[in-house]
């Protein structure tokens, strides 16, 4: 018996294990895989301020990241640079593995191997049917990733909006520049990516992929035989990464009795990019608190541990909302539009915005400025009126609109308008 049994070795996971442990609680992680760190899901960037943040190694990262390229349709190109590195590419193999030695180091005890196949949470514990046999603890917190076949059996829900990936890792030239592509037929919803860095063998590699709405896989076949990667690309062949879906939106409820939801698990990542290993972090952070808190007093009830959710929604729940808004429409421009908004960021007071406001970790505050201001204001008023979406052409136009006819405006388009006007 444990006081708390964590389900999955990722970075959500090994954190709170590391978190509660520190505190003298006896701590169990149960990670399917025979290694930590394996397969690799992600590219790996990571914003710099993480590593003091949470008090993380800095053994894994590979290079620091100044400048980024954009790519626009029909070949509109923005650079931009800042003074000091907001980013950093990590060997996430090698991440995951110092995070594992930290948790170990702390006093929690990592299983290999052990596949968690039920979850059955009892007045007195929560039991964990594992390929290993059974593990028990006062409280579980799952930190599986993009995996949800535990989540009904704990009465939990679902993540509602995913979105697909596809990426490998190859010889490549080696550049100062990470370079983003978008467009239709690049990536459809989203945007691919080439990220350039040296290997702990100090290999000349970049890192290739996409997200998409549909067809990822199709996509990413495409994208690696472009003139931008194939003529770039090393005779090697491609190491494929593991395909995962990115949740894009948090769970409608991330606690239950006795149980905890972090990370990818909650459907907590950016939904701008699709970056989940900071609110990983957060939430397990914020988790391990919680769960402190629970095994203190002896109270896993729901009213106690849905202090984890108002404590994550207070930290970063309008940055989510804001990431879901901008997404949402986004995702809905044509080439052509996806050209004029490249424009558009030439303009000076654009630009002058888009260098004062962007941050790595948190794109809320360049979202609002943006759609606040005149020049981008007046583009997605004429985006609503082309859009599909005719109640909003008809609402931002001040048109009537039958009461019958009209849906219910929900609250990310009640925001749109807002921002809009």
């Amino acid at each position: 018996m444990y006081d708390v049994v964590i389900v999955g070795g990722g970075p959500a996971g090994l954190h709170a294990a590391t978190c509660l442990a520190r505190r003298g609680w006896s701590v169990a992680v149960c990670e399917e895989h025979s290694a930590i760190g394996k397969p690799v899901h992600c590219t790996g960037i990571l914003a710099k301020e993480a590593f003091s943040r949470f008090a993380l190694p800095t053994t894994a990262i590979l290079a620091e990241q100044r400048a980024t390229r954009f790519h626009s349709p029909a070949g509109y190109a923005l650079s931009y640079q800042t003074d000091a590195s907001e980013a950093v590419l990590i060997d996430r193999r090698g991440f995951d593995s110092s995070l594992a030695d930290q948790a170990r180091a702390a006093g929690a005890q990592i299983l290999l191997g052990a596949r968690v196949t039920q979850v059955q949470s009892t007045p007195t514990n929560v039991g964990l049917s594992t390929t290993q046999g059974v593990v028990s603890g006062k409280l579980v917190i799952l930190a599986t990733g993009a995996a949800y076949h535990l989540h009904r059996s704990l009465g939990l829900p679902l993540p509602t909006q995913f979105i697909q990936t596809a990426q490998a890792e190859a010889d490549f030239p080696w550049s100062e520049e990470i370079e983003l592509y978008f467009g239709t037929t690049v990536a459809p919803g989203a945007f691919a990516w080439i990220v350039p860095f040296r290997d702990q063998a100090g290999q000349r590699k970049a890192r290739i992929g996409l997200m998409a709405t549909k067809e990822a896989e199709h996509a990413f076949a495409r994208f690696v035989r472009s003139a931008p990667v194939a003529a770039r690309m090393g005779a090697s062949q491609m190491v494929r990464l593991r395909r995962r879906p990115i949740p894009l939106m948090p769970l409608a409820r991330t606690f239950a009795t006795r149980t905890l939801v972090v990370g990818d698990a909650a459907g907590l990542t950016k939904p701008t990019t699709g970056g989940g290993i900071f609110y990983s972090l957060l939430s397990a952070e914020i988790a391990a608190a919680t769960a402190q808190q629970a095994l203190a007093r002896e109270d896993y009830s729901e009213e106690l541990l849905a202090g984890y959710e108002r404590e994550w929604k207070e930290r970063c729940g309008h940055e989510l909302r804001l990431g879901r808004w901008f997404r949402r429409y986004a995702e809905r421009l044509t080439d052509s539009q996806i050209d004029e908004a490249f424009q558009l960021a030439t303009a000076p007071a654009v630009d002058r915005l888009i260098r004062e406001r962007a941050a790595f970790n948190s794109h809320g505050g360049l979202i609002l400025a943006l759609a606040r201001s005149p020049h981008v204001r007046n583009f997605l008023l004429r985006f609503f009126f082309t859009s599909g979406t005719s109640y909003l052409r008809q609402l931002v136009s001040g048109s009537p609109l039958e009461a019958r006819a009209r849906p219910a405006l929900d609250t990310e388009e009640a925001r749109a308008l807002s921002l809009a006007s």
